[in-house]
């Protein structure tokens, strides 16, 4: 697949990045005050799986919009990078947490050789991101020292997090935004990548 990149698609995922890079923090910190709530109870770590689906959106908004191989990732690299550099409290290793969302979000998407956008293939690639961020999750942030019923609640929250966030509300976000005009440059907005929906 030949994929030629514009001087337009970096500077869409340059303002993506900064834009969700500033979204993923207030998610953290929201995340972090929830885990707090829950503390008592034993399920510290549940906290942030409710924004979990946020965390996935700077690749699925880039991808969906850009519809070329690697902008998902490359996107939510640098919007991890924005999240460390402005007060992200556990550092640089969400770097590698973004570098391993947006390829767990972009592997559906270049199944369908990124030509399949519909609302059932963003779905799809959410709940796989998902299930790859929790497989990370288990080397990387202990959480293979959590009870067995307590990780699949908080798979099944993060599944429904990533639905309604990565897949539902940034593709309505991005659909308003070509509606509108805004991302005419686009492939979204001049209906370049072929729709295999049934």
């Amino acid at each position: 697949m030949k994929v030629n990149w514009k001087l337009k698609d970096v500077l869409m995922i340059a303002i993506v990045s900064v834009l969700f890079g500033v979204v993923f923090l207030g998610a953290t910190y929201t995340g972090g005050f929830l885990s707090g709530l829950l503390t008592p109870a034993g399920l510290t770590s549940l906290g942030y799986e409710p924004f979990y689906g946020i965390y996935f959106m700077a690749a699925a908004f880039a991808a969906y919009v850009i519809r070329k191989p690697g902008a998902g990732i490359i996107a939510e690299m640098l919007a991890a990078i924005i999240e460390c550099l402005l007060g992200n409290y556990f550092g640089p290793i969400i770097i590698l947490s973004g570098l391993v969302q947006g390829i767990g979000f972009e592997i559906i998407i270049a199944l369908f050789r990124y030509k399949k956008y519909d609302l059932k293939t963003m779905c799809l690639a959410s709940c796989v991101c998902s299930v790859v961020t929790l497989v990370y999750n288990l080397f990387i942030s202990g959480y293979s020292q959590i009870a067995v019923p307590v990780l699949l609640l908080m798979l099944a929250v993060r599944l429904v997090s990533s639905i309604i966030f990565t897949a539902v509300i940034t593709k309505l976000l991005a659909d308003k935004l070509a509606k509108a005009g805004v991302l005419n440059g686009y492939a979204i907005g001049q209906n370049t990548a072929v729709d295999l929906e049934a």
